[in-house]
């Protein structure tokens, strides 16, 4: 491999969640040490706003772009622009495209098009900044919370949990527009378990990883069952330490079959690209709902894309060769 990459990610100056943050860190570490052991030439920058990125290719002349871009300040979509940027100046790039990023962030709009493709979601409502909930077509039950344009679990606590009306629906819808300065959607919430199964594209061909599940057998009665912030970032919290991943999940067939063939769909409605995390929650009754596609999922080695693959059969230095070959700029 002659070919040349540059690894670009945003900033760490963000400090209103430190946490995803710090491993944001760690898939830089872990994409440089698998270069380096791939005798790939690259080299790190990182970029405040988009507007930067532009000088950064004008300085930097690597033929890829590996994009570890999560978020920028100034808009919370302009990280999606980094693909269509790197395109204007005739770069190839790792992971999803510019369209497809915007869609999957749009969580709303992403469950429109996965409605459409005959992938099911969970019933829910948008609530925009300012407004009131019209619960005119919900039917009684439990409801997550969450905001409309966010990743990583940013926004969803225990209290993200609530009953159909009331003043903590009302509460939790309150606290995103305020916190997030963005719409809430409030979507039923499924009870049962709780499943995610990781998508990666070789060349022309989709394959499907083991299907995971989050064991949530230590959490008390009462305490929601769901990957929360806390779950996802603070180590030292209950929700950290007691939500370990099953993996392989222990399944009826017929049911891996159907999340298989879901992954694979909102995959294709969404027009993802290279690495995909597709969530599931499957009811008491065995149906399943996608709750939320991750297009450029976090690649750290401890996270659940890398152990999926693994499991699979991939390991992380041929996961990001696969990566590269994808690009069309690497042929061995």
């Amino acid at each position: 491999m002659s070919k040349s990459v540059l690894v670009v990610h945003n900033d760490f100056n963000s400090a209103a969640f430190a946490e995803s943050n710090a491993g944001l860190k760690d898939q830089i570490d872990a994409v440089c040490q698998a270069l380096g052991d791939l005798k790939v030439k690259y080299a790190v920058k990182s970029i405040k706003t988009i507007e930067q990125l532009a000088n950064v290719l004008v300085k930097n002349k690597h033929q890829i772009v590996f994009n570890l871009v999560e978020e920028l300040p100034a808009d919370i979509t302009h990280a999606c622009f980094v693909p269509a940027v790197c395109r204007s100046f005739s770069r190839k790039f790792t992971g999803s495209d510019t369209p497809a990023l915007l869609l999957a962030q749009n969580k709303w709009q992403a469950k429109a098009i996965l409605k459409a493709a005959g992938v099911p979601t969970p019933d829910g409502v948008f609530v925009p900044v300012g407004q009131k909930i019209s619960a005119k077509n919900l039917t009684k039950g439990y409801y997550i919370v969450k905001p409309a344009f966010c990743d990583a679990s940013e926004g969803i606590t225990a209290d993200s949990i609530v009953s159909l009306g009331g003043k903590k629906m009302s509460a939790a819808i309150e606290k995103i527009h305020s916190q997030f300065d963005q719409p809430a959607i409030v979507e039923q919430f499924i009870l049962g378990r709780e499943l995610n199964i990781s998508v990666l594209q070789c060349g022309k061909k989709i394959e499907v990883m083991p299907v995971a599940e989050i064991d949530f057998s230590t959490f008390k009665k009462g305490m929601p069952r769901i990957v929360d912030y806390a779950a996802k970032w603070h180590a030292d919290s209950f929700e950290y330490q007691n939500t370990p991943r099953i993996l392989p999940a222990k399944l009826p067939e017929k049911i891996a079959a159907l999340i298989r063939q879901y992954a694979i769909g909102a995959f294709k409605a969404l027009d993802c690209k290279d690495y995909v995390r597709v969530d599931f929650r499957l009811s008491e009754e065995n149906r399943l709902f996608v709750i939320e596609v991750n297009p450029n999922p976090d690649i750290t080695p401890e996270a659940g894309f890398a152990s999926a693959i693994e499991a699979g059969g991939i390991n992380y230095k041929k996961f990001i060769k696969i990566l590269l070959k994808n690009t069309g700029e690497f042929k061995s």
